[in-house]
């Protein structure tokens, strides 16, 4: 019992033709079945007739029902075949009625399969040819009324053999396409669906990245500006120690002033991180406002104090700007700084701002280290790149590297079109 319960998932995981097969021999067992028990039940347990002229009439049966075992693999030779058992099955002496019905089956297949101008000309020229050949039976006084697919009639009026025909092979056919028409949409919403989703997935994916980016780049250039101040400022106090103590005192309290704001910075940069909502977070001190063009002065003072002699010079009016081209100007000038401490200690610096109507454009050159650089090289590049990101991210353009004179310049040019207003 279990296994016949489990038959029709079996056979859902078979080909179309086995599935078509299976179906095409319940059914001619069935039929057989229920014509016999009706015979015998007829004739009170013992079969009227003999059994020969009793296979004989069901011969059409079988034909036009096995026909449906081939109507995926060849719509249009299984829809042939079955107007074939049709029209033979009319020049029987005797035959039950109910023959049609692998016209019919076979007709809804051709319209789900084939393409909708192949569907027409096969279910026009099956469908006439059909019409024809009942015509002919009938004027050979072959018995069509046990037909199924001329709907009952005799060939008395040849008109109403050719419109029954039409409607046997033509209205199993239209179910076909709609059928068709019906998979096919459902086919592509779910192509449509599946794109969408993998779309939402990579924009996902996309922005997940950006925001490492993001917060890559804050935590470069907060951790790396202010270390390398702390490492410099380390470097020269191990010299004042014993010769200058009270120097060497004054440089420790300012590497402790820098630490407590780098801790300051990487605190506020975490909270943000951790932040789930615009205002929420364990600590909304550590939310700061990011650094804007108006504090390079702090920023400079803050490089002059580690050591480092910049020179800073404001060109133009100075105007309201972008957030993005706010923060991005403060990093470049901050992350240019870090370099030339890292890579060129004891090089003076010089730092332009300027203002013009279109763009704001910041320079900061520094010559060769007159010592040898305090930070390993390898790695590098983070740097450079971010700033490079940045840049782009606020729609300007830079330039990186030596020039003719020994000097290393950072040129970045920031566009204030939205800027103002």
């Amino acid at each position: 019992m279990t296994e016949f319960l489990r038959l029709p998932a079996t056979l859902d995981a078979r080909p179309p033709w086995v599935r078509d097969t299976a179906a095409a021999c319940a059914a001619i067992v069935l039929v057989l079945a229920v014509r016999t028990a009706f015979g015998l039940f007829t004739g009170g347990g013992a079969f009227p007739g003999s059994w020969s002229l009793f296979l004989l009439a069901n011969l059409p049966t079988v034909a036009d029902l096995a026909t449906i075992a081939v109507r995926r693999r060849a719509p249009c030779l299984a829809l042939g075949l079955a107007t074939a058992v049709v029209l033979a099955s009319s020049a029987l002496p005797i035959s039950f009625t109910g023959t049609g019905v692998g016209v019919l089956v076979c007709a809804y297949s051709v319209g789900t399969m084939l393409p909708r101008h192949g569907v027409a000309v096969s279910l026009v020229a099956f469908g006439l040819l059909h019409a024809l050949g009942g015509v002919l039976a009938a004027d050979r006084g072959g018995d069509l009324s046990t037909l199924l697919t001329f709907l009952g009639h005799d060939g008395a009026a040849p008109i109403n053999l050719v419109l029954a025909s039409l409607s046997a092979y033509g209205l199993p056919g239209l179910l076909g396409l709609y059928v068709q028409a019906r998979r096919r949409h459902t086919a592509d919403l779910a192509s449509r669906l599946e794109r969408a989703d993998a779309e939402r997935e990579r924009r996902a994916w996309e922005a997940v990245a950006q925001e490492r980016r993001r917060i890559a780049r804050e935590l470069h250039d907060v951790a790396a500006h202010h270390l390398s101040a702390i490492v410099v400022q380390a470097g020269a106090t191990d010299r004042l120690v014993e010769r200058d103590p009270a120097s060497a005192r004054e440089s420790l309290r300012a590497i402790r002033a820098q630490g407590r704001e780098t801790l300051t910075s990487l605190r506020g940069l975490v909270g943000i991180m951790r932040a789930h909502g615009r205002h929420e977070t364990d600590d909304p001190e550590g939310l700061a406002p990011q650094p804007t063009v108006s504090r390079l002065a702090d920023l400079i003072a803050s490089a002059r104090q580690a050591g480092t002699t910049v020179e800073f010079t404001v060109e133009g009016e100075p105007v309201p700007l972008a957030t993005v081209v706010d923060l991005a100007a403060y990093r470049l000038v901050q992350e240019a700084l870090t370099n030339a401490r890292r890579h060129a200690p004891g090089a003076p610096v010089t730092v332009l701002l300027g203002y013009s109507p279109a763009e704001l454009r910041i320079m900061v050159r520094n010559g060769a280290g007159a010592e040898p650089a305090v930070l390993p090289s390898a790695g590098d590049g983070h740097g450079l790149a971010g700033m490079r990101e940045r840049v782009a991210h606020a729609g300007g353009s830079l330039t990186a590297g030596p020039t003719a004179a020994g000097e290393w310049r950072i040129d970045a040019r920031l566009p204030l079109g939205d800027s103002q207003g």
